[in-house]
């Protein structure tokens, strides 16, 4: 009766270990095809990430440089709001 209750605790541990083991293999799986998407574009030379990089630092650079520096000056200008900007840049760096 016993030795039946140890063997179905070891299938139970067996199982779940098994299940862990194939999500890590699919993780691992995802960024490994992450990194030849990365490899790939980078050989291409300019990408759409590097474009949309350069317009993101350059809306960044308006607000915080050419706006206050303009409006030092007297000439008034429009900004533009940051909160989108800044989630598109977190997931252009690779955040979520």
């Amino acid at each position: 009766m016993i030795t039946a209750i140890i063997e179905l605790i070891k299938s139970g541990f067996a199982f779940f270990q098994k299940k862990e083991q194939g999500k890590s293999e699919i993780s691992a799986q995802t960024n490994h095809d992450q990194n030849q998407i990365t490899l790939e574009e980078t050989r291409q030379g300019f990408t759409w990430r590097q474009c949309l990089g350069y317009v993101l630092a350059f809306i960044i650079a308006w607000n915080y440089i050419i706006v206050p520096v303009l409006d030092y000056f007297g000439i008034v200008i429009f900004s533009l709001p940051l909160g989108q900007i800044f989630q598109v840049l977190i997931l252009l760096l690779g955040g979520s």
